[in-house]
């Protein structure tokens, strides 16, 4: 952009509001960035991390592949293992991977405010997405979910544009950013449904017989070729894990889950937004009374406000009748369409209150917006702080066995993914390929407390020690539901010899034995 088109740019005062905006996520996601910088990992951060590791170093494939095969898609392992292959370190993939599609991600809700309503309510949208605390919390853990958001954001992008501007190119880019986005983190595969959905009650099925659909389909089909590849090698077993056991559930478990799930998604809206959510719905009104209008397609002026509702329905369902839960960061796809609704019930009560007071809808407007904000802006910094050294024995331990032990080391551990990762050593759990697990275990994994179960499963551990023949064990407060009961004084009942503690007090945390 030449000095002359920039000037032009700015003289616009949404645009200049645009930027202070994407200088004002910048700024706050790079204060938190520098802040905690590779923090500790959690479990999941370990699962794709550790594999990353794995292909990248040339090691044997760990005992642990079943559990992450099927369970977790590929894409971002791969990535993260041409990271770690070129020699990069942690701080920067977090950059690259996580922090850039975190900030890309804002700009992307802004334009998909403004191609579905205006550029007003993509800028209030964008805004409050920069500061939403799920957001923000996530941008500095090394999940799917971010750069999942960021891939799917993209694809309703060019598949809105697509229709719009009835441009092949655009849906070729709404298929190969969709893809992508499933393939960074399943449930994301609703946003291709969610694209198909939209087509057919817009078109039809005079959709069928357009050429542009066709080739929509074949790409799709074309980019998905490698996860196609991986179902097939896993055996199906996440549509099998997830679809068949998991609806089967929901039949039996009633509709708790939808009360469940609808008060998720407003709760962590935090109670000012949840206001503006309310107010946002009732301008939805219009649609529903004129829906008529909308099936006939008479008016095309009711079309944004359905596919944000599809958008919200089916992400519902999922969650609902698929997954029979959710946490926080599983619904932040669900949460953007939300924040839309908001803006449009902020945008609503300042136009209906201006007509009486220009400064009372100011007062109201500012309160809204940043009085949620404020919320959660305090809640991120508050969980950040709390969260931010979680684990941290876990990585002091994991380092200390990568500087101190040679490159053949096995080492049995609760916490297998991330010790994996930090050490660069062989991990191996508590669990044994044995019938009695099978039997005393639940579907977590965790033993039962059963004194039978308990005396059978360390005899059986036992045994594996003898075949592996790990060198270290590591007993730790973390992850009490794959540590069976036994193996908390199994050290001293063996005359096993601790080397390292964690932190090295009286009451440490974790502790390293030595075989």
């Amino acid at each position: 952009m030449d000095k002359e088109r920039l000037k032009n740019f700015l003289k616009k005062r949404e645009n200049q509001i645009l930027v202070l905006i994407i200088v004002f996520s910048i700024i706050y996601r790079l204060f938190y960035f520098f802040k905690l910088g590779a923090q500790p990992i959690w479990w999941d951060e370990g699962d794709y991390l550790a594999i990353s590791k794995v292909w990248s170093l040339g090691m044997e494939i760990p005992e642990w592949w079943a559990h992450f095969t099927g369970m977790r898609p590929l894409l971002l392992p791969i990535i993260w293992t041409i990271f770690f292959k070129l020699g990069f370190e942690e701080l920067s993939i977090r950059f690259f991977t996580i922090l850039l599609p975190s900030l890309g991600a804002i700009y992307l809700v802004y334009v998909l405010g403004k191609e579905l309503y205006n550029k007003k309510i993509g800028l209030i949208a964008g805004f409050m997405f920069s500061v939403y605390w799920v957001f923000t919390f996530y941008t500095y853990r090394l999940l799917t979910d971010i750069p999942a958001t960021f891939f799917g954001l993209l694809s309703f992008i060019f598949f809105y544009k697509g229709l719009k501007e009835n441009r092949m190119c655009s849906f070729y880019l709404c298929a190969l950013f969709g893809v992508l986005a499933f393939s960074t983190r399943f449930p994301l595969a609703l946003v291709l449904i969610t694209c198909f959905i939209y087509l057919f009650f817009i078109k039809k099925f005079a959709i069928l017989k357009d050429r542009t659909f066709w080739k929509f389909i074949l790409s799709i089909f074309i980019f998905a070729i490698p996860f196609v590849i991986y179902v097939i090698y896993t055996k199906f077993y996440f549509i099998k894990f997830f679809f068949i056991g998991g609806l089967g559930g929901a039949i039996e478990s009633g509709q708790g889950f939808g009360f469940y799930i609808f008060g998720l998604s407003l709760s962590i809206l935090k109670s000012i937004w949840i206001i503006a959510f309310v107010m946002g719905v009732f301008t939805l009104y219009k649609f529903f009374i004129g829906f008529d209008i909308f099936w006939k397609q008479k008016d095309k002026k009711f079309n944004a406000d359905f596919f944000i509702i599809l958008w919200i329905i089916l992400q519902y369902f999922l969650y609902v009748f698929v997954f029979r839960g959710a946490n926080d960061r599983w619904i932040l796809m669900l949460t953007i369409p939300m924040l839309i609704i908001c803006s449009k019930g902020i945008m609503g009560a300042y136009k209906y209150l201006k007509k009486y007071s220009k400064f009372l809808a100011i007062i109201l407007f500012l309160f809204l917006l940043f009085g949620g904000a404020y919320q959660n802006i305090t809640h991120a910094n508050n969980l950040i702080e709390i969260k931010k050294d979680t684990y941290n024995e876990i990585k002091l331990g994991g380092l200390w066995l990568k500087e101190n032990t040679p490159q053949d080391t096995k080492v049995i551990t609760a916490s297998i993914v991330q010790n994996q990762y930090y050490s660069e050593r062989q991990s191996y759990d508590f669990y044994t390929n044995d019938s009695i697990w099978e039997s005393c275990a639940g579907l977590s994994g965790q033993l039962s407390e059963n004194e039978t179960c308990q005396k059978l499963a360390e005899e059986a551990f036992n045994r594996k020690v003898e075949a592996i023949e790990p060198s270290y064990l590591i007993i730790s407060v973390f992850e009490p539901a794959f540590t069976p009961q036994w193996a908390y004084t199994y050290p001293q009942r063996y005359n096993l010899t601790p080397v390292a503690a964690f932190p090295d007090n009286q009451q440490p945390m974790l502790v390293i034995y030595k075989f």
